[in-house]
């Protein structure tokens, strides 16, 4: 890594994220699956083998509940310094992990960060069916959130719903951006329909009647990233996140994005950050300022660099 080098971890998570119980027996390591070689090449084997694909689910599946089980403030610390990051933005899904969770943590953890030199910030998240989101969404911006997360496969309701274009209308006041799940996902052995509500393409009528809210896709939509660059193209408010993407899907992002709307991110715990930098650094091996936005700029350019 070049010395001095800045990382905004645009994408981490803390707790249980699936079901909203409390990490008693939380595994102090990296805990190793199938999955994991994904990580070991660079995320270049995302794909599942033709005739694969219901075995490949339920690796899928079984890697989200072990990796789950690693989200503590311990093991974020732990992993983003061991990969020279030093700001993590930790995102909530409510009802399952609250924002107001996520606030107290970081509260709590920056008393100490001087000692350590890392820092965590949080976005916020209301449940769509929550009768009061909207007043939820003001108290946890004006508590110093710095953004709004969306998932609707976890949270179970299709971007298409009138509630998230209410929710959307009321957070646009704050000029600061979403970040939504992009990617279909699964999470639970049942096969439900709601895997499906990660396909970016169902997300273009939300993105187009904000035209000046920023929506930031993580993972870019994850095994195709092709929708998001076409939406990107179409759309010049839309960022997307490289958390699982290749060193090539990465170049190839600056290319149709523009190197200004794509953000390094590693999604732990279901990533473990030092493989998303070592692939980060490869993408930009050709180009220092590329590097330093891709790191760190295009981040602050979003949310102020965080001091």
């Amino acid at each position: 890594m070049r010395p001095g080098l800045k990382i905004i971890d645009f994408h981490t998570h803390l707790g249980d994220l699936l079901y909203g119980e409390p990490l008693e027996e939380a595994y102090e390591y990296a805990y190793w699956t199938f999955e994991s070689i994904s990580e070991w090449t660079g995320f270049r084997l995302n794909k599942p083998a033709p005739g694969f694909k219901t075995l490949a689910r339920y690796l899928e599946i079984f890697h989200a509940h072990q990796r789950n089980n690693m989200a503590t403030l311990k093991n974020l610390r732990r992993f983003s310094l061991e990969a020279g990051i030093s700001r993590s933005i930790i995102l909530p899904i409510e009802p399952i992990r609250k924002s107001e969770d996520n606030l107290k943590v970081c509260q709590e953890a920056n008393l100490s960060s001087n000692q350590t030199g890392h820092k965590i910030f949080s976005f916020a998240s209301v449940a769509p069916r929550d009768p009061e989101r909207i007043q939820k969404l003001h108290r946890y911006l004006a508590s110093g959130c710095l953004g709004l997360k969306i998932h609707p496969i976890i949270q179970n309701l299709p971007l298409t719903d009138p509630a998230w274009f209410e929710i959307c209308e009321e957070f646009g006041r704050y000029q600061k951006p979403i970040l939504i799940h992009s990617g279909v996902s699964h999470y639970y052995i049942p096969y439900f329909k709601r895997s499906e509500y990660g396909n970016a393409a169902s997300y273009e009528k939300l993105i187009a009647a904000f035209p000046k809210q920023v929506f930031i896709l993580g993972h870019c939509n994850l095994t195709k990233p092709e929708t998001a660059w076409s939406l990107g193209r179409k759309y010049p408010n839309v960022y997307a996140d490289m958390s699982f993407q290749s060193a090539s899907n990465i170049r190839k992002s600056f290319r149709q994005l523009g190197a200004d709307r794509v953000l390094f991110a590693s999604d732990f715990p279901f990533s473990i950050p030092k493989y998303s930098v070592r692939v980060g650094l490869k993408a930009t091996a050709n180009s220092a300022s590329q590097r330093d936005n891709f790191f760190f700029g295009n981040a602050a350019r979003l949310l102020g660099k965080l001091d």
